[in-house]
């Protein structure tokens, strides 16, 4: 077991206060002041927050478990697939992506499909947009997915019985390499997870036939982070209490995660040599109210989509805390987006009156052919 070993003198010397200055602040005696900083006795657990928030560190740093001035990044590792593994969660926005009738579109009007294709999709996770694109395209095509041994073979089960023509790979996507040439490559809401997207869109455009269509379908951070409309809390509170731009930048900086990838994707594309290329927006969004048809189950989908059955214990919360910390924020601003999440979660939690919200993906549709 790790060591307690309270970082309050340090701290206290670091701010330049003394015992009695920090005892009035916390409300106490400066002789318990004394006997934290001797060892002799501990704070209250009821106190550490605030204490922690008086000196701007997280609960692991004050009680020596973590070492103070968040030096070392703390890497989210979305890139790493097998820790999205057993998240029964990840997929149930994707049934919320698309309208059918602009996936025809797209399809139809804008891709030009009229003849049967083969299609490979990157992190294919369950099949989900592979069923909808299955659907829609000329009888005759078939879909291959990518994903690591877990989504592939969550997806073998779910197209078991039905008629479609599928194939599912278990492989590293920055790896992956077929002999097979496709004509249509494409990533869902899966490059604004990776640290080396351009790798990603290289091997996307080796797999497709010349001529073959690679298609990105993305997010802008900032168009989500502003698509949120809840009924009854007031929308600019819901856009401005709290500021990613520090978090996004650090991950950007020190991993690659780019929080602006559904802007940047056709400039990409055109970096890596593919023409006719063009960007769209999808037109998807969710509107829920108490008319609205399947209406608890779209708001028991909605709530578990952005973690809202969660509950903010002391863990979660310093978790999230030390996360935002690690990334500029201080805790103050980190406590804003815990403030923030809470009250969206008792908005959905008293549900003596049916709500009514809203929600735009911004998704961003980029696409080129080789």
């Amino acid at each position: 077991m790790a060591t307690v070993k309270l970082k309050i003198v340090e701290l206290r010397k670091m701010k330049g206060i003394g015992q009695q200055d920090l005892a009035d602040v916390l409300g106490v005696s400066y002789q318990s002041v004394s006997k934290w900083e001797t060892g002799t006795t501990m704070p209250d657990i009821s106190l550490l927050p605030s204490i922690a928030d008086y000196f701007n560190v997280s609960v692991d740093e004050l009680l020596g478990l973590k070492p103070l001035g968040h030096q070392i990044y703390i890497p989210r590792n979305s890139d790493n697939r097998d820790n999205w593994n057993g998240n029964n969660k990840l997929y149930k926005n994707r049934k919320y992506f698309f309208n059918n009738d602009y996936l025809t579109f797209l399809i139809k009007f804008v891709w030009h499909i009229e003849t049967p294709i083969d299609v490979l999709e990157f992190r294919c996770g369950e099949g989900y947009f592979g069923e909808q694109l299955l659907d829609i395209l000329p009888k005759g095509s078939t879909y291959t997915g990518i994903d690591n041994e877990y989504f592939t073979n969550k997806a073998k089960d779910k197209f078991q019985n039905t008629e479609y023509a599928t194939n599912f790979i278990a492989s590293d996507i920055y790896t992956f390499k077929s002999d097979k040439r496709y004509d249509l490559a494409v990533g869902v809401a899966a490059l604004r997870h990776l640290n080396r997207p351009m790798e990603l869109m290289k091997n996307m455009i080796a797999s497709v036939k010349k001529g073959g269509l690679v298609a990105c379908i993305d997010v802008n951070r900032e168009f989500e982070n502003v698509g949120l409309y809840l009924d009854d809390i007031d929308y600019a509170y819901l856009c401005t209490a709290f500021d990613f731009h520090k978090s996004w930048k650090k991950e950007l900086e020190y991993e690659g995660r780019d929080y602006a990838i559904g802007m940047r994707l056709p400039y990409y594309m055109q970096q890596l040599g593919l023409h006719d290329i063009d960007i769209r927006m999808n037109d998807r969004v969710i509107y829920v109210n108490p008319d609205t048809p399947n209406y608890d189950e779209m708001v028991q989908d909605f709530i578990e989509m952005h973690s809202w059955d969660e509950p903010y214990n002391m863990s979660r919360r310093e978790g999230l805390i030390e996360y935002f910390m690690n990334r500029g924020d201080d805790r103050t601003q980190a406590e804003a987006y815990i403030t923030l999440q809470t009250k969206i979660a008792d908005y959905f939690k008293h549900n003596e009156n049916k709500k009514s919200f809203s929600k735009v993906f911004g998704l961003l549709i980029a696409y080129g052919r080789k």
